[in-house]
């Protein structure tokens, strides 16, 4: 290290060297924190960094490298730091950043996490997961396939290395919170989303084995989401729905998933057994919550309503033939009744005028 870098890493106020702003290094050259930096102006700064609304991308890109660097030589000031100052929920909004330099460093960041996790960090992991899907799930359509090879890559190490039961039920909360998103009213996209997140579901599943299903003590939770989210996307998605029962049933075995059922509510173990038999049925049918369906329900309220305004106005209705009679005042008070339904316009007489023709 050259002098001049020698001064800037020994000040009390950190500042982000110049090769830390290279977009990619990769894993293998990344090196530990000069013993002169202060650690703890050194998070401080980065911390700033990302709190910036405006802030270079090229600082970006080195407060990445920096905790990159952390995270690989020291995993305990990692966890401190990033999990314990809550760092990671600004490190998160880099991964919609419009540099997609800046994405892809993010997501690496979060690649080279779970290739090694730490189960002291269990809370934090679970923390981590749940703020990282509703971001990482859409991505995974990019266009751009160096940040879709990522985003797939990452849901891979998650699946194989946090073998905590606990995933299963973020991943159905997950599945039900993108159906509910009224920001996301496209069903196609919302079918997507639930294919990978189920496929997620179904590996997780997989890698944790059977012992630790059999023991999970969030089953009826895991039941209970898994039926809500069938619920909500019956008419298009309860295949998903039925995969993942199918691959608790081939893990945990038969027997003992259906004992495990009989300790769930009536109404879920009845949904269970009507989802993997494929039944549907149309009393419990339910009509969903989008934008469209919501749309329609007001516009028949006001035509609901602005009708009965209209008949308080001098409009009858005759129920058995739909007919409507408008009665009109005339510039000379003659009225007139137009009867809508045979287009007939009958002037009312006066007795003297019957008693002339006679």
């Amino acid at each position: 290290m050259n002098k001049e870098k020698s001064k800037n890493v020994s000040k009390s106020n950190f500042t982000i060297l110049e090769e830390m702003k290279n977009i990619n290094i990769p894993n293998e050259s990344l090196k530990p924190i000069e013993k002169e930096i202060d650690i703890v102006s050194m998070f401080q700064k980065l911390k700033e960094i990302l709190n910036e609304k405006n802030s270079d991308w090229t600082l970006q890109i080195g407060v990445i490298n920096y905790l990159r660097r952390v995270q690989k030589f020291d995993k305990i000031v990692f966890g401190q730091f990033f999990y314990g100052n809550k760092m990671y929920p600004k490190l998160l909004d880099l991964i919609n950043s419009v540099r997609s330099s800046v994405s892809k460093n993010a997501l690496l960041l979060l690649n080279e996490i779970f290739s090694a996790i730490s189960q002291e960090n269990k809370d934090s992991l679970l923390d981590l997961i749940k703020a990282t899907l509703p971001l990482l799930i859409p991505k995974i359509n990019s266009k751009q396939s160096f940040i879709k090879e990522e985003c797939k890559q990452l849901l891979e190490l998650m699946s194989q290395n946090v073998i905590f039961p606990e995933v299963l039920l973020i991943i159905l909360q997950q599945m039900n919170n993108s159906y509910k998103a009224i920001t996301n009213p496209h069903s196609k996209n919302k079918d997507k989303e639930s294919e990978i997140l189920s496929d997620f579901f179904i590996k997780t599943a997989k890698c944790l084995g059977k012992e630790k299903l059999l023991d999970i003590p969030q089953f009826n939770e895991i039941i209970k989401s898994l039926v809500s989210f069938y619920d909500l996307s019956r008419n298009n998605n309860g295949k998903f729905c039925k995969n993942i029962l199918d691959c608790l049933i081939e893990i945990m075995e038969k027997e003992n998933f259906y004992a495990k059922i009989e300790k769930c509510g009536k109404k879920e173990k009845e949904k269970v057994e009507n989802i993997i038999a494929g039944k549907t049925e149309d009393n419990t049918k339910k009509m969903r919550a989008t934008l469209s369906s919501q749309y329609f329900r007001t516009k028949l309220k006001e035509k609901k309503k602005s009708l009965k305004v209209s008949k308080g106005n001098d409009i009858s209705f005759d129920r058995g033939n739909k007919s409507v009679s408008i009665k009109i005042m005339t510039k000379n008070k003659e009225a007139m009744i137009v009867n809508k339904k045979n287009n007939l316009i009958r002037p009312q007489h006066n007795d003297e005028n019957v008693q002339k023709n006679n």
